[in-house]
């Protein structure tokens, strides 16, 4: 008001006006609301460059930023590569200075609650009751411990595993429904078309090979089952866990690609990808690359089909999700809002419709448009509803250290420099060094 009074006056009387303005300067500041500073806020992201959900986070950030500009200032950390947004998690909370949000994956979770890091979301969700619902009790439920919640997941996990229609034609061979049956499709693979019959990888999380082994484990009887759907396990010298690494043991020493022991998760994508390998364990988050021209041979993704693992197995669970690790109450305050808009309704549906990412409800569906575009991931959700066995992925129930170990117990169980047994003691000791 002061302002377009100043400028009608300078229409009537400039000399005036002039003089007035600036004989009393004191008088424009006093009355002028100082302007607050946005709040800063930090978060590193993996999910970039040629990440199968680089598109959804890039959607997602910009909407937050357009949505807080001049509240918020969202300072984005770029960190190609899953593992290397581990390392650099791992590094920033030794030193204690970490983004205000994390993801808690590959064990981060467990580490920061330790380490007194994060803040359960416990409050946060009770005070806004449209996020706490469209976020959905399950999704809570599956992470939290001792009553108190301390991530919240932006989408569910439902994996089997797909493979190359055409190899398993040529091979004479369809979905296995045994686990006798899958070793022996393998090798009928393997003899009849000249390709590696899976993709795996031993580096990084050992994630393709660790859905697996979790898929044996979890589809053996109820005692596997169990061990698959508790977290934090200390003991795994099992009958079952056991007898999974003696069948892991046999697919890496024959039925892999050469490249498998040491590499990382972008390898065995790539090798599945170029049709050097029949198959491949992984979420529907992949399916988007099947016809990406730039990463998999023309007319790919006609070729894929999905399946469950045998004994009728499906891992179905939550991601273990973002992790709330500002200090000050108002950087909190800032970061609760981003890891809101991680998370809610709206971000689900854009990780659904760009990357295949279940959502966490099913309030969150799919349009008529994605289903008709993308009948692989109508598939798997066919597929989930048919399982008998479900469980939950070995990154989700290790501990962080048991989740590094398994980089440097893969080598040595393939190069039989230890037995099966030896490696399920070997890593019941690392997991009890936790107290």
């Amino acid at each position: 008001m002061l302002a377009l009074s100043m400028v009608a006056c300078s229409s009537v009387k400039p000399a005036e006006t002039k003089e007035s303005a600036s004989s009393s300067p004191a008088t424009v500041q006093n009355t002028a609301a100082p302007s607050k500073a946005p709040v800063k806020i930090k978060y590193a992201t993996y999910r970039v460059g040629t990440h199968v959900s680089a598109a959804a986070e890039k959607k997602i950030l910009d909407e937050f930023k357009k949505k807080y500009n001049g509240e918020i200032e969202l300072q984005v950390e770029e960190i190609p590569g899953d593992q290397a947004y581990v390392d650099k998690i791992k590094v920033l909370a030794a030193s204690k200075d970490l983004p205000d949000v994390v993801e808690g994956k590959n064990g981060l979770n467990d580490l920061l609650i330790k380490g007194n890091l994060a803040t359960p979301l416990n409050e946060y969700l009770e005070a806004d009751t449209a996020w706490k619902a469209e976020v959905g009790n399950d999704a809570i439920n599956s992470n939290t411990r001792d009553g108190k919640v301390w991530s919240i997941a932006n989408g569910a996990q439902l994996i089997g595993y797909f493979y190359n229609k055409e190899l398993f034609e040529k091979a004479g061979v369809k979905p296995a429904a045994t686990w006798d049956e899958f070793l022996t499709n393998l090798e009928k693979i393997k003899t009849t078309t000249g390709t590696a019959p899976i993709a795996m990888m031993t580096g990084e999380n050992a994630w393709t090979t660790n859905l697996l082994l979790g898929a044996i484990v979890g589809t053996s009887g109820d005692a596997g089952n169990k061990f698959m759907n508790t977290p934090f396990s200390k003991n795994f010298e099992t009958p079952e866990f056991i007898e999974g690494l003696k069948k892991i043991q046999t697919i890496l020493q024959k039925y892999t690609t050469k490249d498998a022991l040491g590499a990382g998760y972008a390898n065995a994508a790539n090798n599945f990808l170029q049709g050097k390998a029949a198959i491949i364990a992984n979420g529907p988050w992949m399916i988007s690359d099947f016809s990406d021209k730039t990463k998999a041979l023309e007319g790919f993704d006609k070729k894929v089909g999905v399946a469950m693992y045998p004994n009728s197995g499906m891992f179905s669970s939550f991601e273990v999700g973002y992790m709330l690790t500002a200090k000050d109450k108002e950087t909190k305050e800032a970061a609760i809002k981003l890891l809101k808009f991680l998370t809610d309704a709206h971000a689900q549906q854009i990780n659904l419709e760009l990357s295949s990412t279940m959502p966490l409800t099913v309030n969150v569906k799919p349009s008529d448009e994605f289903k008709q575009k993308n009948p692989l991931f109508m598939a798997n959700v066919e597929l989930g509803g048919q399982a008998k066995n479900k469980f939950a992925n070995l990154d989700a129930l290790n501990f962080a250290n048991v989740t590094e170990a398994w980089k440097t117990l893969y080598p040595e169980l393939n190069f039989n420099k230890a037995t099966a047994e030896e490696i399920a003691k070997r890593l019941s000791n690392t997991a009890e060094k936790n107290k």
